[in-house]
Formats: structure tokens, sequence, C-alpha cells
């Protein structure tokens, strides 16, 4: 590992921010009530904690676990419990993310609550400063507590995000891997499967070629993992090695398969409840897939009862090709009405329902093949223009277009029985001070 340009400039630098607890941290920023307090947040229709604060961690409840099985000894120890609140949650990370270009213009969004800085030919004895700038700001100014992590890659700076959150008392949230010697410390003491990009399998091959951690696998030889492993594995040594062959783009590939589906807080048999649910996840999926530029081939809807429970059984799924590819949601719904008619069986309680898009294949208009014997294809080009504009509509104003079924029915929805409000998008719930 050669750091020889760590004391001047480099061509590429890079800083990984990101929200600490960003669940737990937007429910506490809007109620004051919850400064100092163990808090948890939910999953959908309030099933397992999928976000604790520090607190919450300190009393050992475990990510995962079912709020039904805790929830008497939580409430005891004084757990504050929260449903996820993901209109909130959205558009706190979209002001974090318009808070980060203030510092640099080359912002890399990895999910909700990280993103990846560039900060190609900044003066490098500076850049921890310069964390610490960016952590106060975005305390001050969107009132999120963030931490910092900066490296010669995106892999380091990961790696040193997660330093920075292990060793946080230490650092005050900020960690630069500036010189040799403290990238060797932190590589010795990170653990193969902490490495970005290695997962739970990759890993536990790994560990049975003698290869524990992450400083091991940095002194290998690219070429000879490359031979004997893949390229990706490759890639990921030159970048413990302080060469930048990783965008955060190429970890988040296009999706192959396209699903929307959710659980119901309490069974339904109705079947006008299940096409307003079916309505819904199509419009969900369609959005996903315009997102990523692809079109489908194939609709698919699936109904699933409870196995828990001690009624009937009714599990079943249909997939149809439609005549051409599309990106258009309603194309898509009509297909699953269709399909859904087919399947459904009354007298049972059914307790999810889904939509899969498949055969999915780039949306380039330059390729785009008509049916001749589908006179609505001819139709498709328009249809997506129509659906870019929707998509722009419901971006602006919070899904303000929708299909009738799902503005006329109400049941299907997700249980949030702990769910606070939508400070930021909804004035109907704004917050209101008293003088």
């Amino acid at each position: 590992m050669t750091m020889a340009d760590l004391n001047g400039y480099r061509d590429q630098v890079w800083a990984l921010v990101d929200v600490k607890s960003f669940y737990c941290s937007c429910e506490k920023l809007f109620d004051p009530k919850l400064a100092n307090k163990p808090v948890v947040v939910l999953s959908n229709n309030d099933g397992c904690c999928v976000a604790m604060s520090d607190e919450a961690k300190a009393l050992g409840i475990q990510r995962g676990a079912p709020w039904f099985k805790i929830e008497r000894e939580a409430r005891r120890l004084g757990v504050e419990v929260r449903s996820s609140n993901y209109a909130l949650y959205a558009d706190m990370s979209r002001r974090f993310i318009e808070e980060l270009h203030r510092f640099s213009p080359y912002i890399e969004q990895y999910s909700i609550d990280e993103a990846f800085v560039r900060f190609d030919g900044f003066k490098l004895d500076g850049l921890t400063q310069y964390g610490h700038e960016i952590k106060q700001t975005i305390q001050r100014h969107i009132g999120l507590p963030v931490r910092v992590g900066i490296g010669a890659t995106p892999t380091l700076a990961k790696l040193a995000s997660q330093a920075a959150s292990r060793y946080e008392a230490k650092v005050n949230g900020v960690i630069q891997l500036d010189s040799e010697h403290r990238c060797r410390w932190l590589l010795a003491r990170t653990d193969i499967q902490s490495i970005w990009g290695i997962g739970a399998r990759t890993a536990a091959r790994l560990r049975s070629t003698g290869l524990n951690d992450a400083l091991q696998l940095s002194e290998k030889n690219a070429a000879d993992m490359r031979r004997l492993w893949n390229v990706g594995l490759a890639r990921t040594v030159l970048e413990l090695q302080g060469l930048t062959c990783i965008s955060p783009g190429d970890i988040d590939e296009k999706r192959k398969q396209i699903l929307s589906s959710r659980s119901f807080a309490s069974g339904i048999s109705a079947i006008d409840e299940l096409r307003a649910a079916l309505a819904f996840h199509c419009q969900r999926a369609g959005e996903k897939l315009r997102r990523q530029g692809s079109q489908a081939l194939v609709v698919g809807v699936f109904l699933r009862t409870n196995r828990y429970k001690d009624l009937p059984q009714h599990n079943i799924s249909s997939a149809v090709p439609l005549a051409c590819a599309s990106q258009d949601s309603y194309r898509f719904l009509d297909s699953a009405l269709v399909q859904l008619a087919k399947i459904y069986r009354p007298g049972y309680e059914y307790q999810k329902i889904g939509v899969i898009l498949d055969e999915l294949t780039d949306a380039n208009n330059d390729h785009f093949q008509l049916d001749m014997f589908d006179t609505s294809a001819l139709a498709e080009m328009k249809r997506r223009d129509l659906m870019a504009i929707t998509d722009q509509m419901n971006a602006r104003f919070k899904n303000g277009i929708k299909p009738a079924s799902v503005i006329g029915s109400t049941n299907w929805h997700m249980r949030q029985a702990y769910r606070s409000n939508r400070w930021t998008t909804r004035i109907d719930e704004l917050q209101i001070a008293r003088c």
C-alpha cells in the first residue's frame, strides 16, 4: 500500500457521510421529549425493530426483534416506539443531500442516509477539519447528527466511516485515513465481512483460505485474486491498496426483477380491497422500473394467506407476458386486474398481495419494439411521456396522481399505530408553536 502522495494533493479523495441512527434521529429532531430516551422504529405493519437509538441498543434491543415479543419489557424500561414514517424520512434525506452540495459538486447518494462526496484536488492535510465543518453545518442547518469517513478510495472511506462510528467518542465522528500507519491499523481490526461489497458467503470462503481481516486481503496480489476469484474481489484489493477502481454506482446495479408488495394490517377477503392494493403496487412498481430506465415484458401477481393462522390457506401466483415491453403503470394494472380475477377465491382471508415485473430490458427508444396485433402499442411512446410527467408531478406533490381505486379504499393500508406526524410534507400536520 502506498500513501506517498497523502502529504500533498491527490487526484481523487472520497468521503462517506452517513446520518447516525437516521430514522431515530429524524424522530428525535421533531419531538424534544425523545431526547436521551431509548427509541425504536418499527417496520411495515409495526412488525419488527428496524432502527434503534444508542440508548435502545444499550438496553440490548436487537435489529429485527419482533415488537410483540419484546413490547412488555421494552415499555417497562421506558422505550419509546414509533412506526416507520417514510414521508418524513424521505424528505429529510433530500435535505441532507442538498446540504452536502455546499461542500462539493460531486455527490453520489448511496442510500437514504449515506452519500459519497468527492474532494478532488483538495489539500489533504485540511480534510479532517473540513469533515468537522460538514458535521457541524448539517447539525446546525437540519438538526441531524452525521459521521464522516475520509479515504483515498470509496472502500477506504466506507471503512473510515464505520471506524468513526466505532470510535466516535475519541474522534468526534470524523476519521481521515491520512497515513499508511493509520490505514494498516484500521484494516488489521476490520473483519473480512465488514468490507464494502463482501457478503457472508464470500467472507466464509475467504476465511477458509486464511483471510480473516482487511489487512490480509489488502496484501494480496490483485491479478492473482482476479484469476482465482473474480474481477470484483480484485477491484476490492486494489481499493484497499489505495487505487480507486470502484464507483459507488457500480455496487447498485440495475435490478433484474421489480417487486412491490406489502402485508396487510389485517386479513382482507373483499376483492375490491385487493384491487385497490393491487393498483397501488402497480404504480409503485412502475415508478421503480422507470427510475432505473427499464421496461418490462412480463407482469406477475401473487396472493398469500397467513400461514401462521389456523385458517383455510390459499397461496397462488400468476404471470402473463405483455404484447410488447412497456413502462406504463396502467398497462401493468390492466394485466394485473385480469390475473387477480382469475386467481382470487372468495372465502379466504388474504394477508398479502404483490406485483412482480419481469424480463426487464433497457428502455431505449431507438430499439422500441411494437406489436402488429396490439393497437395500444402504437400509443406506447406517448404513454411514456405521460408516465414521465406523472412521476415528476408525484415527486413534487407527494404522490398526488394515482389510480382512483387507490383513493377510494384505505382498509388495505399497513398498520402504523405509532406513526409521528409528517412534519415537513403535510400542512395539516405541521408543528404548532404557542406563545
